[in-house]
């Protein structure tokens, strides 16, 4: 354990550099926000970061910019906690519960494991991703107006957030900037969900010490899948609600083109019409204040931020969920695929989240763990290695017995095919019928009891051809240990043949 002790330290200059950038970049942008000077009329704007610094009260970007710092330095920080205490007790752990002729395999994978290097890569990512979407969350603020202090999106913006309502920038821009933010809104608590998730799994990767380079790319991709999941299913808001966004800003659409069940906005004073008509752009804040006021908000719009952070935080049982309706809608234009693979569910101990873990490492059904590696798992996951040796033993035997499995060890109290094996090993050993004994406790029905004989004698023949390898293996292992014991007589009394001829 020494040299990995040793190694947890050894962390090279550029390693600390996940730390820095994003702390100098934040610092400076607190910095420009307390000592800089805002851009005034006669002042030409920033054209870089620095601008940022000046859209919102100076102690509230502040407070944001801690806030962002500490979403993103999160990330670093537990890696390098894991190394430099989790990891070497897994390592203990573990070259308790394996075997001891693996012992080596443990010690020697798990010492990589010891290093910031191995999830250095993994890291960087995530810290990009994360600096990226806490940015867009906190400290951008949009705006529909050149003259007011923001990310101006009167110039337009890109197809990715807007889609097919790009061409309300030339027909109504009220109505674009409505979609805009609604569009933005599913992004950012799309990415909050996915955030707020993975920081959960992060911490309980950290506390089972099973904190792999695997769970921050896993993290990296559902934020990223999750944020778009949610932008591009915003549009689909329009079809719930198509009439109410346009009631949100006034627009230039006559006024049967709004719904009939949606009240119309009140209209304002007549004195205010001409000063809204002829300088649009240099109307006061207090005027557009007071005009969105006036208008009633669709309470239904309240939901898109609560659904985009369902969206990020399950994406997984959203992608299902729309995966069922579509094929529920296309069932008589595409045919419907089964498959015969059992779910891990039908395995005692097992829950959603034991689930998720083994589907990270590949095995997503029963068929596939049964041919697992008990030690292997163990150093990839954060089980241990009795739970994962009992789990593939449960799973051999369910994928032999298919469905009758969860009956079968409910009435027998057999459940792994261990427990089969000294079952039937006993029952030989007192002379007694163990496939007999079975039948009796399975089912009293006369027709299935011979294909319950026939599948029983079948697992006891699998279970003897499997366990022979096992032992001429553990045999062989005992006969190169005492081989040198045996030798030495021979070395000073000849060979065995002479004696035998003699």
């Amino acid at each position: 354990m020494d040299p990995n002790e040793s190694k947890k330290w050894d962390m090279h200059w550029y390693d600390w550099l996940v730390f820095a950038v994003p702390t100098i970049f934040i610092v400076s942008l607190g910095l420009e926000s307390a000592f800089g000077t805002t851009p005034g009329p006669g002042t030409a704007a920033h054209r870089d970061f620095r601008a940022v610094a000046h859209w919102f009260d100076p102690v509230f970007f502040q407070y944001n910019l801690i806030m962002t710092l500490v979403a993103v330095l999160v990330v670093p920080s537990l890696a390098l906690s894991y190394t430099m205490k989790m990891a070497n007790r897994k390592e203990c752990r573990l070259y308790r519960d394996v075997p001891p002729e693996r012992r080596g395999e443990i010690r020697q994978r798990m010492g990589r494991r010891a290093s910031f290097g191995t999830y250095r890569g993994s890291v960087w990512l995530t810290t990009v991703v994360v600096l990226l979407g806490s940015s867009i969350l906190l400290l951008f603020k949009p705006v529909s107006s050149s003259c007011e202090l923001g990310v101006d999106f009167s110039l337009g913006a890109n197809m990715l957030t807007m889609g097919p309502f790009m061409e309300l920038y030339e027909t109504n821009r009220d109505s674009y900037y409505s979609h805009l933010v609604r569009n933005l809104t599913a992004f950012q608590f799309g990415f909050l969900g996915a955030y707020v998730y993975f920081i959960g799994s992060v911490v309980r990767a950290y506390f089972t010490m099973d904190l792999t380079s695997n769970t921050f790319v896993d993290g990296t991709i559902r934020m990223i899948v999750a944020s778009l999941l949610a932008l591009v299913l915003s549009f689909a808001f329009d079809l719930l609600l198509p009439h109410e966004l346009d009631v949100i800003a006034p627009s230039t659409a006559a006024p049967s083109d709004v719904n009939a069940g949606t009240p119309a906005p009140p209209t304002p004073p007549a004195g205010e019409e001409p000063r809204e008509a002829t300088s649009p752009e240099g109307s006061g804040n207090g005027e557009k204040l007071l005009s969105k006021q006036e208008v009633p908000f669709p309470a239904r719009l309240s939901l898109l931020p609560l659904v985009a952070f369902f969206l990020g935080f399950y994406p997984k049982r959203a992608a299902l969920g729309i995966e069922r309706i579509v094929v529920k809608l296309t069932r008589e234009i595409i045919p419907a695929m089964s498959y015969r693979a059992l779910p891990l569910s039908m395995l005692a101990g097992m829950s959603y989240s034991h689930e998720l873990r083994l589907e990270r490492e590949g095995f997503d059904n029963i068929e596939n763990l049964s041919n697992a590696d008990p030690v292997d798992l163990a150093i990839r996951t954060c089980f241990s290695y009795s739970q994962l040796k009992q789990w593939i033993d449960q799973a051999w035997l369910a994928s032999h017995l298919r469905e009758d499995y969860p009956g079968f060890a409910q009435r027998t109290g057999i459940t792994n095919s261990e427990e089969l094996h000294c079952f039937f090993s006993t029952c030989e050993a007192s002379h007694t019928d163990g496939v007999e004994q079975l039948l009796a406790a399975l089912s009293a029905d006369t027709a299935t009891i011979a294909s319950w004989r026939l599948r029983l004698n079948t697992l006891r023949i699998l279970l003897n051809t499997n366990s022979s390898p096992q032992e001429n293996k553990h045999d062989l292992t005992e006969r190169e240990h005492r081989a040198p014991d045996i030798a030495r007589p021979e070395a000073g009394t000849g060979s065995p043949k002479s004696q035998t001829d003699r």
